[in-house]
């Protein structure tokens, strides 16, 4: 049942990568949402080793890139999106390596590597939160940091009318 549920995920994302490019990227850690500008998550980049969880087509690691990161890697289910964030970190300062993969499977990814692991968007897909830490967790080196932005899940389900906020109700 989850490999049946990933190859549906990657047919989709492959289809509706060219909707996505370039959104939900950082700085912005998704809508209404504080950006890394305001909140100063990272903090300075700098010769760090990070990983993106979803990287989608590579938009983050080129504002990482841009801020002086020592190894930029990144991991996505979609070839489609490995094949933008290729075209778009061609040019990139730091060293690229990219991975068509479930974020639930290591396709290769060193353990204890790590000095950042981020994921702006992308976490929530998972088919399988607990693989999916588990491997974030392996990556790290002893001391790294996890960052990842998801909405909430009343964010789809609320709007306001008239000065009031309206939630939907799903039957």
């Amino acid at each position: 049942m989850i490999n049946e549920t990933l190859e549906l995920n990657k047919k989709s994302w492959d289809a509706a990568a060219k909707r996505f490019y370039g959104r939900n990227s950082l700085p912005e850690y998704g809508p209404l949402a504080p950006t890394e500008d305001n909140l100063q998550l990272f903090g300075d980049v700098r010769s760090l080793k990070m990983l993106e969880i979803g990287c989608g087509s590579g938009h983050s690691l080129k504002y990482l890139d841009q801020r002086g990161a020592g190894e930029l890697w990144g991991l996505d289910l979609s070839s489609s999106q490995i094949e933008s964030a290729k075209a778009l970190l061609v040019k990139s300062s730091s060293p690229v390596k990219l991975f068509e993969s479930p974020m639930e499977q290591n396709p290769g990814i060193p353990a204890d590597y790590f000095d950042a692991v981020f994921s702006i968007y992308a976490i929530g897909w998972t088919t399988n939160i607990e693989e999916t830490l588990k491997n974030v967790h392996s990556y790290l080196k002893s001391g790294g940091m996890f960052i990842f932005s998801w909405e909430h899940p009343l964010y789809n389900r609320i709007k306001a009318e008239n000065r009031a906020l309206i939630m939907e109700i799903l039957s």
